[in-house]
């Protein structure tokens, strides 16, 4: 049998535009029975027609424990008298797809697609779905959907590493404790951060603690992993995940969010912006309209005056950014404004960092001391 692999790593509740993955919120009494393996009507005699039939389209997971991965095997039948081709639907969404089987399933055969999906979210029920596109003329999408509960992690304190402000230019610590509460011994795997760009400036130590010292007193065995916020993080709010892998049996992957802000002499301000988010909200926007807001930037202290600011990107590239003329109101103190639009005709899209989809981001070159970087992140979605 071969092996195919869709996973989805997944991290705020939420909802997205023109998702091919999505999640949406499941109430008490929402979820109906589960569908077995549908009966399929073969093609007429004489034809070259696929047919695919999946056993059991949807799968609960249970109960997981927040930031814990599982996953589920779906079994593709073709049972037509064509090969029946395999691919992944289209996303827009913050969540990755690995590839179907390239090769077509000849009649008769069947193949597993691996569904894997990460607890990223708050404590309550969740339902998470991904499409398959076929070649099967009377079913040419398939959604396979799996669903359950999200608890808190027991073994994890705090759930999450939270450093609040980080001074540019100086480094900060924070700690949380991964703990086996079922078990006598306890094996940590080297911790990993997930994103690549910002890795380098942190430091991720692993130290065994004494069961006295462990802040869960049920816990048999626990360790100490103290992350180190080092100095050239850019300014703004920084998100990661660390990465942990353990020897617990409903534990073996754990993902443990990391979060805070850099601060410093340049800082942001206007209407739609959230300081203590890091974030411009701009809101649902339609195509044919569009919007723009203006920010101020703030450039504080000595240099101020000699401090150049430029655009380095913009993700998405439908998010516009440009600097106007800056304002010189003494030698430690300029004030710079920066306006951010989508325009007019911007094809749908859903950047509300939510589940399914990243803030957009904007990242502003300086030629401050205290960092060579400005993140600003921004939310909003654009509907026809």
């Amino acid at each position: 049998m071969r092996i195919a692999s869709v996973i989805l790593s997944s991290a705020i509740v939420g909802t997205a535009v023109g998702a091919a993955l999505a999640y949406v919120e499941v109430r008490p009494g929402a979820n109906g029975p589960r569908a077995s393996r549908p009966v399929e009507t073969p093609p007429p005699p004489g034809t070259s027609e696929p047919r695919v039939s999946v056993d059991g389209p949807q799968f609960d997971f249970g109960t997981m424990q927040r930031g814990t991965t599982k996953s589920h095997d779906f079994v593709f039948h073709n049972v037509g008298h064509g090969p029946l081709t395999l691919r992944v639907g289209t996303t827009s969404c913050k969540c990755t797809l690995g590839s179907v089987p390239a090769d077509p399933i000849p009649p008769g055969g069947q193949v597993s697609v691996t569904l894997e999906w990460t607890a990223k979210i708050n404590a309550g029920p969740f339902r998470q779905t991904a499409s398959v596109i076929t070649n099967d003329p009377t079913k040419s999408r398939v959604e396979l959907q799996v669903d359950g509960k999200v608890s808190e992690a027991t073994g994890v304190m705090p759930p999450d590493i939270v450093f609040d402000k980080v001074t540019a230019g100086e480094s900060k610590s924070a700690e949380v404790f991964v703990m086996a509460m079922a078990q006598d011994e306890l094996e940590v795997g080297e911790p990993v951060l997930s994103n690549a760009e910002t890795q380098k400036y942190f430091d991720v130590r692993v130290d065994p603690v004494d069961r006295s010292a462990l802040p869960n007193q049920d816990a048999k065995r626990g360790v100490k992993i103290t992350v180190t916020a080092k100095p050239g993080l850019p300014l703004g709010r920084f998100d990661q995940w660390l990465r942990v892998t353990t020897n617990i049996e409903d534990a073996k992957k754990l993902e443990i969010p990391i979060s805070g802000r850099v601060v410093g002499n340049i800082s942001v301000h206007g209407r739609l912006w959230s300081e203590e988010q890091g974030v411009l909200r701009l809101g649902t926007v339609k195509s044919e309209e569009g919007t723009s807001a203006t920010l101020n930037i703030v450039i504080r202290g000595d240099g101020a005056d000699a401090t150049a600011l430029s655009v380095e990107s913009s993700d998405p590239p439908e998010l516009m950014a440009k600097l106007g003329e800056p304002k010189h109101l003494s030698p430690t103190l300029v004030h710079v404004p920066l306006v951010v639009e989508i325009p007019r005709g911007c094809p749908p899209m859903a950047r509300m960092e939510t589940q399914q989809s990243e803030a957009g981001k904007i990242v502003l070159k300086t030629s401050s001391k205290e960092a060579s970087e400005m993140v600003l992140h921004v939310r909003f979605a654009v509907e026809k």
